[in-house]
């Protein structure tokens, strides 16, 4: 009987997926303005993406955590905890038209932000990240062709772990600011 019962837990458990929605198009990073800290300047990055997360198990599941993990040029990972934002608004073509976009994990006025994931079900959301960096360039992301290679790592209540490879494309600030208005500006623990 002992064996039945862990054949159906380890068949029926969660099984996550995480991927970025349009690679090519919706993940990004820019430069923040710099701030002071203990009187040093600081350098700020600024990390956008757009990611979905199926569960291809047979048990409903809810996020713990969505971490970034960013390699710097010095060969160590940084990890980056999510910062909230409000909804990004895109302009759809030349047409007038604006499409409102889920913030992963955050209740807003158009999206419920759940993060309950039913079995063979999906949600999707963009994800912000902030990187506050003083001292050796050696803790500057590891930046190539204008692009950075980093790694989500998303985490379900009962410790399944998941993760993608995310290439963002380097964006200038005041285009970032016409989807998200004062992103610079958004404080983070």
């Amino acid at each position: 009987n002992g064996l039945i019962l862990l054949w159906k837990f380890l068949r029926d458990r969660p099984k996550l997926k995480v991927n970025p929605v349009h690679p090519d198009i919706y993940q990004w990073f820019f430069e923040l303005p710099s701030r002071e800290f203990e009187g040093h300047p600081t350098r700020r990055f600024g990390f956008l993406l757009y990611v979905g997360i199926i569960n291809k198990g047979l048990r409903d599941v809810a996020l713990d955590s969505w971490r970034l993990y960013l390699k710097t040029r010095g060969g160590w990972w940084l990890e980056c905890r999510p910062v909230s934002i409000p909804e990004p608004i895109y302009e759809v073509g030349k047409t007038k038209n604006m499409k409102v976009f889920p913030v992963l994990g955050q209740r807003t006025l158009h999206h419920k932000g759940d993060t309950m994931i039913k079995s063979g079900g999906s949600i999707s959301g963009f994800v912000y990240y902030v990187a506050e960096l003083w001292g050796h360039e050696d803790w500057n992301p590891l930046i190539k062709d204008d692009k950075v290679t980093c790694k989500i790592h998303v985490k379900s209540i009962f410790g399944r772990k998941s993760q993608a490879r995310v290439t963002l494309a380097k964006k200038e600030l005041v285009e970032v600011e016409k989807i998200i208005p004062d992103i610079e500006k958004i404080d983070y623990p």
